[in-house]
């Protein structure tokens, strides 16, 4: 089997299972239903007590449609196949990759883009919906300029959050119990991705520090992209900084991957 097509073998079983377990992503969906009504009263009590038409940098319409925007993107990068990996490295599942012309990594994210191809066609109809509503009850207006760039950047934000949890799923191979370190991981990732506040609110040092590290490209800078909340040269450095991150990321990755498999002991399976 040639090179690419042993490849979209494996995009297309992502999509198969994606079509399978579309239940999963629908329940997601709806349980980003509840943080946003939660964070909505929230805000709506944090202005009108604040008396300022702008906090933390953010209009009033600009927030709410920041709440609902970063859920969806956050349900939209989330991963799902730490466990995956977790069980075949533990069961011998790696053994079939070791014998066969395919390389895991590739595998992995061939299957994960596969089911993001079909998640994509609910989240436009959400993402849709939401601006609508949005329009017509905030009177939210979106530019075609920051429409196509943050197309791009959760395009990017795709790559990087797959690539960040890749690399947490590496700790596989030393640890025997990682379900939880997932867990936290995950938590802690998306509080500073953005994926709860908008980052602005743990202040200016904060973020200085933050733009220093991958998890705001996932999140974050995608939906200040969509809400004007960067422009111009902003929105070219921030879609620099991703595709760098990307590349690192993908070295550290596989580093992590090469050193790991050498404690792989091609058991079950």
């Amino acid at each position: 089997m040639r090179s690419s097509n042993k490849y979209l073998f494996s995009f297309q079983i992502g999509m198969q299972n994606a079509m399978e377990y579309r239940a999963n992503f629908f329940l997601s969906i709806l349980a980003a239903i509840v943080p946003i009504f939660i964070q909505t009263f929230l805000w709506i009590s944090v202005y009108k007590n604040s008396g300022n038409s702008v906090v933390f940098g953010y209009s009033f319409a600009q927030i709410i449609q920041y709440t609902v925007i970063a859920q969806l993107v956050s349900r939209f990068v989330r991963t799902d196949f730490e466990a995956e990996i977790n069980e075949d490295i533990k069961n011998g599942g790696l053994n079939k990759f070791i014998v066969r012309p395919i390389g895991y990594f590739t595998h992995k994210l061939c299957c994960f883009m596969g089911q993001k191809v079909v998640n994509l066609v609910v989240m436009m109809i959400l993402f849709i919906t939401s601006i609508l509503v949005l329009k017509f009850s905030l009177g939210v207006v979106l530019t075609g300029q920051a429409m196509a760039a943050f197309t791009i950047s959760l395009i990017l934000s795709l790559c990087l959050n797959f690539l960040i949890f890749f690399c947490v799923s590496t700790l596989c191979f030393w640890l025997n119990e990682i379900g939880f370190i997932f867990e936290a991981v995950r938590i802690i990732i998306i509080t500073l991705s953005g994926g709860i506040f908008p980052l602005s609110i743990f202040g200016a040092k904060v973020v200085s520090i933050l733009d220093l590290m991958p998890f705001k490209y996932t999140i974050n800078f995608p939906v200040d992209v969509l809400n004007s909340q960067i422009t111009g040269w902003g929105i070219a450095r921030g879609l620099c900084i991703q595709v760098g991150w990307i590349l690192c990321i993908a070295l550290l990755a596989n580093i992590f991957w090469l050193i790991g498999s050498k404690k792989y002991i091609a058991v079950g399976g």
